[in-house]
This record gives C-alpha cells, sequence and structure tokens, in this order.
C-alpha cells in the first residue's frame, strides 16, 4: 500500500516537472533559487558555526556546574579566557571539569603548625579588643 503511494507520487512529480521544465530553465528562475540559496549558505554557515563555537568552549563550565565542582568559577574564567585565545586553554578546563579534587591528609607537623597560627590569632584578636575598649 504504502509502495503504491510512494510510487504514484514519484510519477506525479516527474510528470509536473517535465511539463514545466520548459518554462523553469528557461526564465531563469534556477539560477534566482541558485543564487538564493548561495546567499543563504554564506550567511547561515558562519552564524551556525560560530554558535556551535562558542557552545564548545562553553562545554567545561557546563559540565563543572552539573558535577558541581568546587573550582567551577575558575573552569568558567578559563573557558571565557580560552574562548578568546583561540581554545588554547580549553583542553586544560576540559580535564578539569572532569576530575575531582582530592584532599590529602595533613601531616602532624603541618597540623601542629595550624594550631599554633590558631591559638597565635585568637589571643591577638582578644588584644586587639581588650585595648579598643
Amino acid at each position: 500500500m504504502r509502495h503504491r503511494y510512494l510510487k504514484k507520487l514519484q510519477v506525479s512529480l516527474l510528470m509536473s516537472l517535465s511539463v514545466m521544465s520548459s518554462h523553469v530553465w528557461a526564465s531563469g528562475v534556477v539560477d534566482a533559487m541558485a543564487e538564493a540559496i548561495s546567499w543563504l549558505v554564506l550567511i547561515l554557515i558562519p552564524v551556525v558555526l560560530a554558535i556551535v563555537y562558542w557552545q564548545i568552549h562553553y562545554l567545561p563550565s557546563k559540565i563543572a556546574a552539573k558535577k558541581q565542582h568546587p573550582q567551577q568559577e575558575a573552569i568558567h574564567a578559563m573557558c571565557m579566557v580560552s574562548r578568546f585565545s583561540g581554545g588554547l586553554f580549553w583542553p586544560i578546563a576540559f580535564v578539569w571539569a572532569h576530575m575531582r579534587p582530592t584532599m590529602a591528609p595533613l601531616s602532624k607537623s603541618q597540623v601542629d603548625a595550624l594550631e599554633a597560627a590558631n591559638k597565635q590569632s585568637a589571643t591577638s584578636s582578644t588584644n586587639d579588643k581588650d585595648s579598643s575598649c
């Protein structure tokens, strides 16, 4: 059934083209259509390519936001810089968006140094409060 319908459509299309083909070719309609299509292509392709370029360079930022990356603002900044530098930093931003930062445990000396710094800042802040009153 469907094959028969397609066959009738094909035959009717060929018949209509054969009847009007001499008039269409002689009047220059084909040339006008070709010129319109060429202008459309010349305008449409650069616009589409610019949009694709923009979206691809924004992809690492979208990935970082989707994964709730803790450094997504920095990844977004690298994407912005990459757009205007010709994509130089885009691979770094792409890999960075897929990586999760690892937390290394602190050594005993680092913990002691942090505690000493906290105590020193706490005592200096209390001394500042006492002197200001």
